[in-house]
């Protein structure tokens, strides 16, 4: 009878086994679940899945799949035991998430800018986090994320969102065609100094770079921008020098806090900019561009350095042609100056007032910091973006480097950390010349430690400080204006435009809650 017993428990057991391993094939049909080897987030397997709804923006790709009906959120969906409902926006999306949040009918979480994460948790329509984040319920998300992003999104001492901290913290990376230096005989190693990277720019401009016998080609462009800084229209124009004439960051000055395009750094720094643009450097009509069109003219050889991000995006096919410079000494002494990455944080994740389940949302960017989760995003879906061969993860060749800004987007978080594990699965998608592009950015690279930490003043809102400044610094460069008779008139202008409330308001938030 005992023998008998114990055959039929183990043969329940062999069918279990048997089951269990045929739920974890992959099949792109329904998201291609993945079978990884991370638990997976505490309540799943036969309860019902949570509901969730999701405000996003997804503003990339997606294949022509509609984004509630795709490999991405089904896979989630599977993995996870949530039903993820996804409310997106891809343009306009402030204005998207202040309709949805007046309605008052909130979604359980919403992706959040830093002027919109300060304002909702201010208003008290996100939960605070402090009492639910923990090591003990979350190890992996509170282990991913260093304590310095958890303490910049503090918002009148609580956390009110986890921060989406990227991995590649300062991203940004001068870039030269590597045919024109050559054609030229410019060695860029030998460039140190401003006058250098200058001497190189002229040459791209007047010494006929790509050997056409044309006079049309340029050192530097930019597009269209109305923003005071960390725009695109900033980043092209003058990433390379901003540091090294020490404008790129806030300052204290006098017990002061103060914006850096008031500082005198950057009257030198629009000064340098102007003297490009009248010896024929930039491109003569580079405010009417948009991004696109300056980014196609850098590719179809108009102009000779533009500061991109390590990656690349549409530029990927380029990489080989282009050489990563280094930022140039800072004019006034103190070293190499450094390509200024405002912040980090992309986005915040508000929990809001309305979800029921908090602890499932938490879960799940738990996930987002196991190794399971950095395939997910990295690699994307088993048997459908990548197969595993004699134990090895192997992205397909025609899924490399595809739809990762779509899945983190999905997910709303991804690995913070660039370790053993992700290593090799960036190098499959960007190739090894890129990661050791990624070091050099990080090399290069830091962030402004007072904007990060800085809040959003909604107290602001009604004052167009982007316009103001980037139609001078515009009208300076092109020459319409003179920055050394018309420099004091500026910053007194801004300051009576409402720059005297941001100093009262920035300097108050320094001295009870950075500097104490």
């Amino acid at each position: 009878m005992k023998k008998t017993l114990v055959l039929i428990l183990c043969t329940i057991m062999i069918v279990s086994m048997v089951a269990c391993g045929d739920a974890g094939k992959a099949t792109p049909e329904s998201g291609g679940k993945t079978n990884t080897e991370a638990t997976p987030p505490a309540g799943t397997g036969s309860e019902k899945p949570v509901e969730l709804t999701f405000l996003c923006q997804i503003n990339v790709d997606t294949e022509g799949y509609d984004v509630n009906d795709n490999p991405y959120i089904n896979y989630l969906r599977e993995e996870l035991n949530l039903d993820i409902n996804i409310i997106s926006e891809s343009s306009n999306y402030a204005n998207k998430v202040n309709t949805v949040m007046a309605s008052g009918d909130y979604p359980d979480y919403v992706q959040l800018p830093k002027s919109l994460y300060f304002k909702y948790a201010q208003d008290g329509a996100l939960l605070k986090l402090d009492d639910l984040i923990n090591e003990t319920d979350y190890p992996n998300l509170m282990a991913g994320i260093d304590e310095q992003y958890w303490n910049f999104s503090r918002v009148d001492g609580g956390i009110y969102g986890v921060p989406f901290v990227r991995y590649d913290t300062t991203p940004y990376i001068s870039y030269a065609r590597k045919d024109w230096l050559d054609n030229l005989g410019i060695d860029p190693t030998t460039l140190k100094t401003v006058d250098d990277y200058y001497n190189m720019l002229y040459a791209f401009t007047h010494n006929d770079p790509d050997q056409n016998g044309q006079n049309d080609t340029y050192g530097l462009s930019s597009n269209t921008g109305g923003s005071a800084m960390n725009s695109v229209a900033e980043r092209y124009i003058g990433m390379l020098f901003i540091d090294a004439f020490d404008a790129a960051q806030f300052k204290v000055i006098d017990g002061k806090v103060i914006p850096n395009y008031i500082t005198d750094g950057y009257k030198d720094y629009l000064k340098f900019l102007a003297k490009l643009y009248a010896d024929g450097i930039i491109v003569p009509d580079y405010i009417t561009k948009t991004q696109k069109q300056t980014e196609e003219e850098f590719m179809n050889g108009k102009f000779g350095v533009l500061n991109l991000f390590w990656s690349l995006s549409s530029l990927n096919s380029m990489r080989e042609n282009l050489y990563p410079l280094a930022p140039p000494q800072k004019v006034n002494g103190g070293g190499q100056s450094k390509y200024i990455y405002a912040t980090p944080v992309r986005h915040w994740i508000g929990i809001t007032s309305a979800c029921k389940h908090p602890e499932k949302i938490l879960q799940m960017y738990d996930w987002a910091e196991t190794d399971a989760g950095s395939e997910f995003i990295h690699a994307g879906v088993e048997g459908w973006d990548f197969d595993r061969v004699n134990g090895e993860l192997v992205i397909r060749e025609d899924r490399v480097g595809i739809n990762w800004a779509w899945r983190f987007i999905t997910l709303g978080h991804q690995k913070s950390k660039v370790d053993s594990q992700l290593l090799p699965i960036l190098t499959q998608s960007w190739g090894e010349l890129a990661m050791e592009q990624l070091k050099l950015s990080e090399q290069y690279g830091a962030n402004d430690p007072l904007y990060v930490s800085a809040p959003e003043f909604s107290e602001l809102s009604d004052y167009d400080f982007d316009t103001y400044v980037a139609s001078y610094r515009d009208e300076v460069i092109m020459g319409r204006k003179d920055v050394d008779s018309t420099w004091d008139s500026f910053v007194s202008g801004w300051y009576q435009f409402g720059g005297d409330h941001w100093v009262e308001l920035y300097t108050d938030w320094y001295n009870t809650s950075y500097n104490k």
